[in-house]
């Protein structure tokens, strides 16, 4: 096999695809995160690699057929409990990834051996990636938004706050390059607006009786009585005894009501802009330095 140190485009891509994975075992528990990635001749992944450890200077290889990976959800699940894992064979970043350390690996998972591991020759040194640096920052996180680390080796490694001065595990401090990192974070007061109803309009006719009075002009015959004299023989044939009637004829006054639109009410919604204040309280953190050694530094 060629030397897996020499990264390609297909290799980028891959890596890239899995960075930032979870790894976790069955039971859901957090294993770690991917912090590299190992392809086969074929440049499909074979293993992951795993910082453990509480410092993170631990390293754990899992095949991948001994994973599951769920690209929706962005993890891989190893088939065994979260303290296998940790009790898996290990090593150390300057160490190479032999064939005979596949061998164990892939025994320890009860995988049978990788086809053509002998011809293949070696992964070469264990490379870190930023995931390491990320997992470094966890483990070196001392209290909210704080973390402790060394960074002499131009990345920041993280350490836990016991593993510091006299007390640290490995070197001497004075050979460190010690850093502490504070954030600094405080609350911002944002507001927005939702819509609600603020009320509704109710709109209704009801029927109101009143009297009304008009004038209506009409007419009628009336009957006048007027004995004017005559003077002229009358003719027997006239005498005698006979009535006829007249017809007297009037106006009347006929009533009658008709529905008539007098007028259109319309109701329309105007929006307006106005402003309303609202106050809330918010923290903000503030960082005090008390240097007690007399030794410090400043600097903007």
């Amino acid at each position: 096999m060629s030397d897996y140190e020499q990264r390609t485009d297909r290799f980028t891509a891959v890596e890239d695809e899995y960075a930032g994975y979870t790894v976790r075992d069955p039971n859901g528990e957090k294993i770690g995160k991917v912090d590299d990635l190992f392809l086969d001749e074929n440049d499909q992944p074979e293993y992951i690699g795993v910082k453990m450890g509480f410092f993170g200077t631990r390293s754990t290889l899992v095949p991948l057929d001994a994973c599951t990976v769920d690209k929706s959800q962005g993890f891989i699940e190893v088939n065994q409990p979260k303290q296998t894992v940790k009790d898996a064979p290990h090593f150390d970043d300057d160490n190479e990834i032999t064939p005979d350390y596949e061998r164990q690996v892939r025994e320890y998972y009860g995988l049978s051996a990788a086809s053509g591991t002998e011809e293949r020759g070696s992964y070469g040194a264990y490379e870190r990636d930023d995931a390491t640096t990320s997992g470094d920052a966890e483990a070196g996180r001392v209290g909210p938004g704080m973390v402790e680390g060394d960074t002499e080796s131009g990345e920041f490694r993280g350490h836990s706050e016991d593993d510091e001065g006299v007390r640290q595990s490995r070197g001497s401090d004075l050979e460190d390059e010690d850093e502490l990192r504070v954030q600094r974070s405080e609350e911002e007061l944002r507001a927005g607006v939702r819509e609600r109803e603020a009320g509704q309009v109710n709109v209704r006719k009801r029927v109101r009786t009143e009297r009304e009075r008009i004038a209506v002009p009409k007419k009628r015959e009336e009957v006048s009585v007027d004995r004017v004299p005559v003077d002229r023989d009358a003719s027997p044939g006239e005498i005698g005894e006979d009535e006829v009637s007249v017809p007297v004829v009037e106006e009347e006054v006929v009533v009658g009501k008709q529905a008539v639109v007098k007028e259109e009410v319309r109701v329309r919604k105007d929006v307006v802009q106005d402003e309303e204040v609202v106050e809330e309280d918010v923290r903000k953190e503030e960082v005090d330095i008390d240097d007690a050694s007399g030794t410090s530094r400043r600097q903007s």
